[in-house]
């Protein structure tokens, strides 16, 4: 049976949603680095070689060219995060009833 690649992801984030996010892909087989700082994301992704490089809008937009320049972390699929941006609540009309039809149980 060949061997699975196992896919390893580095986070660079300024939130502590990082962490969660960490524990997500974890939990689903994958080794996960978390960074809070560009330097952080240059030292780890340089190093390891990752598959996967997610960035949060914290992050400068430069970082992307940098991990493409270096030989390390040139094939590595770079990710730019969405800020979470809080939801109101959707206010509904209040239902009304509905006659029952020939085809109601």
């Amino acid at each position: 049976m060949p061997e699975r690649h196992v896919p390893l992801i580095v986070i660079a984030s300024t939130s502590a949603q990082a962490e969660g996010m960490a524990t997500q892909l974890r939990s689903e087989g994958n080794v996960v680095y978390v960074t809070h700082s560009p330097e952080g994301c240059l030292r780890v992704s340089t190093s390891v070689g990752p598959d996967m490089v997610l960035l949060d809008p914290g992050m400068p937009r430069r970082l992307d060219r940098l991990l493409k320049a270096h030989p390390t972390s040139a094939s590595a699929q770079v990710l730019h995060l969405t800020p979470s941006v809080p939801r109101r609540p959707v206010k509904l009309p209040p239902r009304t009833p509905v006659a029952a039809g020939p085809h109601a149980a």
